[in-house]
Parts: structure tokens; sequence; C-alpha cells
């Protein structure tokens, strides 16, 4: 069975980044799973903009959707304060990098997803983020 690696920018607001200055989750906009795709990872990277200090971290989660579970015409996401933690990134040298990048699996048995970044200190330093999904989709 012959197979491809797609890849996809996130994007938030159509930009291939967001920068995060405050502490309230920032959504990408939707990506959507071709029904070819049997696998998939994302990509994050975080880049401090200024001098990281201790707790300069990136909560990453992600909201699946099935489709439109309200029947009221649009995609119905995870809410916020449900969706999954998919990892934390730290950008302060001491434990962590800056940049910092990690991988993790998504789900492909979703319609679709949105990713939420919150930088709990980001509005003493922005962060700025960005991501990009690979698939195994069969051809």
């Amino acid at each position: 069975m012959a197979s491809t690696k797609p890849e996809t920018q996130l994007t938030w607001s159509a930009a291939a980044s967001a920068t995060v200055a405050s502490a309230s989750i920032v959504w990408s906009d939707p990506v959507a799973f071709n029904v070819e795709d049997f696998e998939a990872s994302v990509q994050v990277s975080a880049d401090n903009t200024g001098t990281p200090a201790s707790g300069d971290v990136c909560n990453v989660f992600v909201a699946y959707h099935s489709g439109d579970i309200l029947g009221d015409s649009g995609a119905d996401f995870d809410t916020d304060k449900h969706a999954q933690f998919l990892m934390q990134l730290d950008t302060y040298s001491t434990n962590g990098e800056d940049p910092a990048r990690k991988s993790a699996p998504v789900r492909t048995g979703a319609t679709g997803y949105r990713l939420g970044v919150q930088c709990p200190q980001a509005a003493t330093r922005s962060i700025t983020v960005r991501a990009r999904m690979t698939t195994h989709r069969a051809q």
C-alpha cells in the first residue's frame, strides 16, 4: 500500500504564528483531517520574545471535533476547560530551551481539531508560537 506524508502549517487568524501576550488560551484556526489520514503528529515551537525567566512556559491543548453534535450546522469543538492537555514547553534555559520545540501525536479519528496555547506569564514576556502537522495518508 502506497502512502504519503503531507504537512500542514497551522495558522492563527490566517497567520503562520501567534504571539501570546496574556495568560488566556489562544486557539488556532480549525484543522481538518483527510478521510485517508490514519496517523498524525503535530510539532509546536515556542520562542520567548524576551529574555526567558523561570516559569516562562507554554501549555498546549488540543480541542477535537467530530462534526455538528448540536445540530446547528457548525463544527462543535471540545470546550476550553475540557480540551486535552498535549504538552508543556519551557523556554527558561535552566529547565528547558529557547526556542523550545516538541512533537506529539494527535488522534485522526476526529474530524478535525484546534490547537490552544496558554502562556501563564506572557503578559510580562510574550511567546511566539508556531505549529506544523504531519499526517500519514493512504493513497
